[in-house]
């Protein structure tokens, strides 16, 4: 299978560049490459998210030297042309020596990063997985049976992309074709067992905001379920277009691979879905908050404090320009002072006492007030105050606060009782925390 001209192929490259640029300024905003460090002291979970971490990584490095060098060769090599007058991209087995030395090993990186590319989708599947199927006895990651599916599939996959180039290395042209066939096999059956994952999400994210999850996980797990909405698509563009070739090209005739315009459209089509989604699979294992990187911060308030009925009193007093008498309301702005209110849209504390001003033309409303003829202005204040009565919480309303600048959410008492630990805690699918320690966690 030698079908793509050196143009398709250039798609991948720069796509790759492009997408290598960009995980190096993510991973500096993130946490400035700390989590490319074997060991962070007072952080867990250790060394299951740096393996998870070089995986992913490993897979654009290896993609990147693929993609570039068999775009130089592609190059090098150019074109043929048949007795019938065709031109077609030059076959593997009329390459140079010099050139032809290298097609093995780069199979063999290409063959590996697949293999990478498997193994961080895998994981991400059983740990949905195990989240979804948590019963009332809590399990640990670690000691559950997704987790060993997951070290079963990560050996399978490790093993199998290598040993497919080595089975078909006797035959260049062709052992493209097959690893394209055993690759995109196994991501589309990954990928379809997540539309079981996108199924439940929602549900699942019902529930945890119901259980009185904070508002920076409810996000997160909102951010999370939309972005791989848009993953699985973007995989399946991957896939197909290779298994379509792939397809084509284990076979005896080679209609779609002799065709310039679907090798070279299947090819670039896959290269896309490929960067796409390793782009928002980077998003997912490691997530910026932007929450804390601008400063803020979110909590859980009980409804104690911010549920309360309040009691509005007001009173109305006109000042003279000499402030030494009462009058009533003249053609002069009229001044509203209110203290900030304690409603549940907009929170705040009872200590506040910064006014906040409105201006009305009394003379607008001349019908309503009489007129008088002393040159007085009325001002109107108005407060609250709040009962020791407490009311029902308002339950699914994030309410932002702005004295402490927190987005917060009402509670019984600010903690989510029936959640996982690991949702609890949750950041990535990869950033597992170890919960062995943790034995008041595991008492609920």
């Amino acid at each position: 299978m030698s079908s793509g001209s050196p143009t398709a192929y250039l798609v991948w490259s720069i796509l790759s560049c492009l997408f290598f640029c960009f995980l190096i300024f993510h991973l500096w905003k993130y946490d400035r490459f700390q989590c490319l460090k074997w060991s962070e002291s007072g952080r867990q979970p250790g060394a299951f998210k740096r393996f998870m971490s070089y995986t992913y990584i490993a897979t654009l490095t290896l993609l990147i030297f693929f993609s570039v060098s068999y775009t130089f060769i592609k190059f090098k090599e150019g074109f043929i042309i048949t007795p019938e007058g065709n031109i077609y991209p030059k076959p593997t087995d009329l390459y140079t020596t010099n050139h032809k030395k290298w097609i093995l090993p780069l199979l063999f990186l290409f063959s590996a990063a697949w293999a990478c590319e498997l193994i961080t989708h895998w994981e991400e599947l059983t740990f949905w997985l195990f989240i979804l199927h948590q019963g009332p006895k809590t399990r640990l990651w670690f000691d559950s049976w997704e987790f060993r599916v997951w070290l079963l599939g990560t050996v399978v996959a490790g093993l199998g992309m290598p040993l497919t180039t080595i089975i078909s290395r006797r035959e260049l042209d062709t052992c493209q074709a097959w690893i394209f066939l055993v690759g995109s096999s196994a991501s589309t059956a990954t990928t379809l067992f997540f539309l079981y994952v996108l199924a439940r999400f929602p549900e699942f994210m019902r529930r945890v905001k119901a259980d009185g999850g904070e508002p920076n996980i409810v996000l997160r797990l909102v951010m999370f379920y939309q972005l791989n909405f848009a993953r699985v698509l973007f995989r399946f563009l991957f896939t197909i277009p290779l298994f379509i070739l792939a397809l084509d090209g284990v076979q005896g005739s080679h209609p779609i691979n002799e065709n310039p315009f679907w090798s070279d459209f299947l090819i670039m089509t896959g290269g896309i879905g490929c960067f796409v989604s390793s782009f928002i699979t980077l998003l997912i294992f490691f997530p910026r908050s932007l929450t804390r990187e601008l400063g803020y911060t979110t909590a859980l308030i009980p409804s104690s404090i911010i549920d309360k009925p309040q009691i509005r009193a007001s009173i109305d007093i006109s000042y003279g320009a000499d402030n030494q008498h009462i009058s009533s309301p003249m053609h002069v702005p009229k001044g509203i002072v209110r203290t900030p209110s304690t409603h549940s849209s907009e929170p705040s504390q009872s200590e506040d006492t910064t006014p906040e001003y409105e201006f009305e033309d009394s003379a607008n409303d001349s019908c309503d007030h009489p007129h008088s003829h002393d040159g007085h202005m009325r001002i109107r204040q108005t407060w609250e105050q709040t009962q020791d009565i407490e009311a029902p919480p308002a339950d699914g309303q994030y309410m932002f606060d702005r004295h402490s600048r927190c987005l917060v959410r009402p509670h019984s008492d600010g903690i989510a009782i029936g959640l996982h630990p690991y949702v609890r805690t949750f950041r990535s699918p990869i950033d597992i925390c170890d919960l062995e320690d943790d034995d008041h966690s595991l008492a609920r």
